[in-house]
């Protein structure tokens, strides 16, 4: 093993050990009361709704348990009474798991053979060799990295401003460790590919503490043709990816209309490339969006919220330069 592999694997080692020995705990008051248990019932609270087109995706973030004891917000969607030790215990390990996951990706994906002192690369921020599809997708593996992160510490009970910004620097940590990966590769270190990866960061912050871009959403899609690899290597193939922008149309309409548009209907524009990355694609169409339905509990919630990350299978358009628009009933790319 070289040096620079022995570097990035004790740096990663030794940030998953103060992760897992750091005082992550939730807040006592998060413990729901036994005798709100089964009688728990849900109400909108209307304070949190913004008027008319500025009104939040409020159908989990705004809603609150009312019960015999008074009435108190979820964490974000996740009930109380549902927290144990044993779930935050689990949430941890599974962070843990999501971090080593994204390190041997990219370990098998691009350093497996680097033997090489350090450089930095850079290349225009949208043009060729890849036209910017590289970009977008740092920019998408650290939003989801964050949001993905957050929810399994939100659903393991722990305290909401620790889930936060142990989420933001797990996904922090992994732009850097990816820059510095490349700059012992043939690829070198880029600092607009950690922007970017920055920038996916500092949106999900955004959309915690500004709840109305939560009707705006980053969302990815895989389809390659030429197979998966193992162990890792999922997205090697740059035309078989699709980066996309979500919004919730329903929640943005006016109160008078909005009830005529489905909930869990999207409009998606997606970025992607075609023929090797030579060519621009751009992709207009729906996207079905999972968290417009309640889920029974906080083990469905998580599933719908980590699922939600990625761009299922829709009715869309591609616009490819210098081609005709094709019209597809299921896009999966």
């Amino acid at each position: 093993m070289s040096s620079f592999r022995r570097l990035l694997l004790t740096a990663h080692c030794l940030f998953l050990l103060l992760m897992v020995s750091s005082p992550l705990r939730a807040q006592n008051s998060l413990v729901a009361p036994d005798s709100l248990g089964a009688q728990a019932s849900f109400r909108a609270q209307d304070s949190l709704r913004a008027p008319d087109s500025l009104r939040i995706q409020d159908s989990l973030q705004a809603r609150t348990f009312s019960g015999a004891q008074g009435s108190f917000q979820l964490v974000d969607g996740y009930r109380p009474e549902q927290f144990t030790p044993a779930r935050k215990t689990i949430s941890v390990g599974l962070v843990a798991v999501l971090s080593l996951g994204i390190l041997a990706d990219s370990y098998y994906t691009w350093w497996k053979d680097a033997e090489k002192s350090f450089s930095f690369y850079t290349e225009p921020w949208f043009g060729p060799p890849h036209l910017g599809i590289d970009r977008f997708g740092h920019l998408m593996g650290a939003y989801a990295t964050f949001k993905i992160g957050r929810n399994v510490l939100l659903w393991g009970g722990h305290d909401p401003g620790a889930a936060l910004w142990w989420a933001a620097g797990i996904a922090a940590w992994h732009s850097l460790e990816i820059e510095i990966g490349d700059g012992f590769s043939e690829y070198g270190f880029d600092y607009k590919d950690l922007l970017m990866g920055f920038t996916g960061v500092g949106y999900g912050i955004l959309q915690t503490q500004v709840p109305f871009f939560n009707n705006f959403n980053f969302k990815f899609s895989y389809w390659s043709n030429l197979g998966s690899k193992t162990p890792a290597s999922f997205v090697s193939d740059y035309d078989a990816m699709t980066i996309w922008l979500t919004a919730n149309v329903h929640n943005l309409l006016p109160a008078s209309i909005n009830q005529y548009w489905p909930e869990f209907i999207q409009l998606a524009v997606g970025y992607g490339t075609a023929d090797n990355q030579t060519l621009r694609e751009l992709v207009i169409g729906f996207d079905f969006n999972l968290e417009a339905f309640t889920p029974c509990n906080n083990d469905m919630l998580l599933i719908q919220r980590s699922v939600n990350t990625f761009h299922l299978p829709a009715p869309a358009v591609s616009f490819t330069q210098g081609k005709d628009p094709a019209w597809y009933g299921l896009y999966f790319k």
